[in-house]
């Protein structure tokens, strides 16, 4: 039976569907499956949104952070050199990251990467960048997070024929589920708990409460959102750093609603109470829990967006505007006050949330595993560097 590791920093609520789906899907093809992770960090636990996983595939190991928490180890070296193939997310905070580079650099072991790929946050140092992109073919597969990021190994050199793209996803499905079995009783039994009238429009965030989000500008958009709709009210969940600025402002504004961490079906519900999606910070897989519950994303352009943005289509699912408070504002009041419009991107919200789901991704990541370990043997991957020394 091959065995399959999986490395991750911590272990975050919306990837256990995704790695219960992958161990179901793998046992099925007699592999077997460890995902290997940590405690959050200090400055992760605010967020409140980390988890467990099943004893049976999840293994939690003590994590140790190093250098002012630059580094962080896990005591994971029997785990890697026991198993046939080895996934690491691609960070450099991680000490086992440059140890599996190295062992795969070597021919000693089949290792993959997964995640972005490129730095889009613009903070390291040039030698770590440089470093990132020279070690980018280093590894046997890479498990992209989008066909964009996907795209994006092959102009620095990463052969196709290496590289899965996986369409990250959180589980769109139950969502929809949820909302379908959401009558307009509930929904006005929800909205009436939260003091919100039946028939007035509301805006949603759902998110990590953290600077990168853009919270304050959100807030301030708001407030201009509020002078022009007059029954208008904001949804805020999630957890985070930036959470004292919420609870401040909703203390001020019985229409600001801070709801705090939340998650499957008491998210979906939310969601399904609401309008319009608000993010005019850094977007991710948040893109989703919009998509999958009907709901237009309204954005700011710029560099700081992850991977997942490339779902959006601007006046297709959502609008973007300038990153400038009163454009973004005059975006969401123009959604309020015409329905018709509002409809639209809703109806292709809703169509975009259909063609991504967990299913789909752990499907894809199932095929690259197999097509990995089927190709890509040691000896294999120290020849495919001899070939490839002057792409990168």
């Amino acid at each position: 039976m091959k065995r399959i590791l999986i490395i991750e920093a911590q272990m975050k609520q919306y990837r256990l569907p995704f790695y219960a789906r992958l161990h179901e899907s793998l046992r099925a093809e007699g592999m077997q499956l460890r995902v290997a992770y940590s405690g959050p960090a200090q400055e992760e636990l605010g967020k409140r949104d980390n988890c467990d996983l099943p004893g049976e595939y999840g293994l939690k190991v003590k994590g140790s952070w190093l250098l002012k928490k630059r580094l962080l180890y896990q005591p994971l070296l029997r785990e890697i050199h026991s198993a046939d193939l080895v996934i690491s997310e691609q960070s450099n905070k991680l000490v086992l990251t440059h140890y599996l580079l190295l062992l795969s650099r070597m021919g000693i072991k089949c290792v993959a990467f997964w995640g972005h790929g490129e730095n889009k946050q613009g903070s390291s140092s040039f030698f770590l960048e440089r470093y990132r992109k020279r070690t980018l073919h280093w590894v046997a597969w890479w498990f992209a997070y989008t066909v964009g990021v996907a795209e994006y190994l092959h102009r620095q050199g990463v052969p196709k024929s290496r590289v899965t793209a996986v369409q990250n996803s959180v589980d769109t499905r139950q969502i929809q589920e949820c909302l379908q079995s959401f009558d307009a009783n509930a929904r006005a039994a929800l909205r009436a708990s939260l003091e919100i009238p039946a028939a007035a429009p509301v805006g949603i965030f759902v998110g990590t409460l953290q600077k990168i989000k853009s919270l304050t500008f959100l807030l301030e958009a708001c407030l201009r959102i509020r002078e022009k709709v007059a029954d208008f009210h904001l949804i805020v969940v999630g957890g985070g750093n930036e959470e004292e600025q919420i609870r401040q402002s909703g203390a001020q504004h019985a229409w600001m609603h801070f709801i705090g961490p939340k998650f499957e079906e008491e998210k979906a519900k939310l969601l399904g109470i609401a309008d319009v999606f608000l993010l005019p910070g850094a977007v991710g897989l948040a893109i989703l829990d919009a998509f999958a519950a009907g709901l237009p994303l309204v954005t700011t352009s710029g560099p700081m967006h992850g991977p997942e943005m490339e779902y959006f289509e601007q006046h297709g699912n959502g609008v973007m505007t300038a990153c400038e408070v009163e454009a973004y504002a005059d975006a969401a009041v123009r959604l309020f006050l015409n329905p018709q419009e509002l409809r639209s991107l809703q109806e292709g919200a809703r169509s975009t949330g259909r063609k991504y789901s967990i299913e789909a991704m752990a499907e894809k990541f199932r095929n690259g595993i197999a097509l990995c370990l089927a190709g890509e043997q040691p000896d294999g991957i120290r020849s495919a560097w001899r070939g490839e020394e002057g792409t990168s």
